[in-house]
């Protein structure tokens, strides 16, 4: 993975021409992408790449946190020379250099927290930085993107893949092995599965035909909740509501039967999702049959008049 982070980082790569190394004091900007790898305990493994400068010293701002195991080598893991500037977050000060890059390694101590088996961390990126690559731990599947005032969640789908994160920062939010609670709906003579996932309790379902309308309880604000509806049951696009208040609402993955729609909401009570289209009342056939008939019964009584 390495060897890609180098391979993109080298794409990306713009040399400046700036003051020698004894005219500046602090060093130039660097070009540089991060990878984050959190492990299950929530410590973070981050690694900078950055883009060698012939000309200037290079200032990189380290993440924000428990900072340990700190190491800086050249892309074949030999130590390379480095100061260190105390400051809250950490920096470093890269001598001009011929190589193509640097990588910088440690790990933040519990960056993550857990609260009540969410896991959450404020990240802000270092100014500095292009992008961050986060890969999370075994039995996350969805990430929750929040804004920096907390007040929408976003789902992302990870498919077994990592994220990409460009910006100032963003608050990441996940649940590892996350609980799902399957309701049944039974409507004529077919059986729906719905599944919830949410640490929250989750009441009996509600299903509403003429308003195309499913529901349940649930028991704790600002849960993470994640419906995968059926979509012969309920088609989208889906709007979200919690005792009637509006709700943002995400239909973030589906696959040929199913569609994950993402919620957050602040309250407890009934969540509610509508649809724009509901399981028709009768049978598909049926309907077709009766416009059939009636079709069949109108030639029909036309030739007994004109023959």
């Amino acid at each position: 993975m390495l060897k890609i982070l180098i391979a993109v980082a080298a794409a990306l790569v713009v040399f400046s021409a700036g003051p020698a190394f004894g005219q500046i004091s602090m060093g130039a900007a660097p070009q540089e992408g991060l990878r984050v790898s959190i492990d299950e305990n929530g410590t973070a493994h981050v690694v900078h790449l950055v883009a060698g400068n012939a000309s200037s010293a290079v200032h990189v701002d380290l993440v924000q946190g428990n900072l340990t195991n700190l190491s800086v080598s050249d892309e074949s893991g030999k130590t390379v020379q480095y100061s260190t500037i105390n400051q809250n977050p950490v920096s470093i000060l890269l001598l001009p250099t011929q190589r193509n890059f640097t990588v910088i390694q440690y790990d933040l101590q519990h960056a993550v927290s857990n609260r009540n088996g969410i896991w959450e961390w404020d990240y802000y990126t270092p100014a500095d930085a292009q992008y961050t690559d986060f890969f999370f731990p075994k039995g996350v599947d969805v990430i929750w993107t929040l804004s920096d005032t907390k007040d929408a969640g976003r789902p992302v789908y990870l498919a077994g893949n990592g994220i990409r994160q460009v910006g100032n920062g963003v608050h990441l939010a996940y649940i590892i092995n996350e609980p799902q609670t399957v309701q049944t709906v039974q409507w004529q003579n077919q059986t729906f599965n719905i599944g919830i996932r949410t640490l929250a309790n989750v009441g009996p379902p509600a299903f509403d035909q003429a308003s195309k309308a499913y529901a349940f309880d649930i028991d704790k604000p600002g849960s993470l909740v994640t419906v995968v509806m059926p979509k012969a049951l309920l088609w989208g696009p889906y709007e979200g509501r919690i005792d009637a208040k509006p709700l943002l609402t995400t239909d973030f993955h589906e696959n040929d039967t199913y569609a994950w729609i993402g919620m957050m909401p602040d309250q407890n009570g009934t969540l509610q999702i509508t649809g724009t289209t509901a399981i028709p009342e009768f049978p598909l056939f049926v309907p077709l049959a009766i416009a059939i008939s009636a079709v069949v019964a109108l030639r029909f009584t036309s030739r007994l008049n004109f023959i």
